[in-house]
């Protein structure tokens, strides 16, 4: 049996495939395409609409693949350019960042609560969504307060 190159693992594969992803993701194009089209899952749960979940998953999908378009700044959504620019460099840092104690509950907030959002949309339970973003709206507040010194 002949390969055309080094026989990789899987392990090695699926790494190789994850650092192509991340690295489309930083590309404007890629990383507009991909947060519009998460964006329509939402309503597509909400609404029990098969038609938006598809698209969105699609459209989500289509945003990992090479767009042969030309450089943002050279096209109608210019103005938009610094500030896609601004949320991939955000993005990239907080990967980049180191294993902390706040990255680790954030990342079992995003584990825990993106499936369970995702099921409350679809038994369209808004009570819970919207008391959670209550809550977190105030300990941002409280967080600020305290990095202003106002005792809380």
């Amino acid at each position: 049996m002949e390969t055309d190159g080094p026989d990789l693992s899987f392990r090695q594969r699926a790494e190789n495939i994850w650092q192509r992803l991340r690295l489309r993701r930083r590309e404007p194009w890629n990383w507009l395409v991909q947060t519009f089209f998460a964006a329509l899952l939402p309503p597509g749960l909400l609404f029990h609409s098969p038609a938006f979940i598809v698209l969105s998953l699609l459209g989500v999908l289509a945003g990992c693949y090479a767009l042969p378009l030309p450089p943002m700044r050279h096209t109608g959504l210019k103005a938009l350019a610094p500030g896609i620019e601004k949320f991939i460099g955000m993005e990239c840092a907080w990967l980049a960042a180191p294993l902390t104690p706040r990255k680790k509950r954030q990342l079992w907030f995003l584990g825990l609560g993106a499936p369970a959002t995702a099921i409350l949309l679809w038994l369209q339970d808004l009570g819970p969504i919207g008391l959670a973003i209550g809550v977190i709206a105030l300990l941002h507040v409280r967080r600020k307060n305290i990095e202003q010194g106002i005792d809380p």
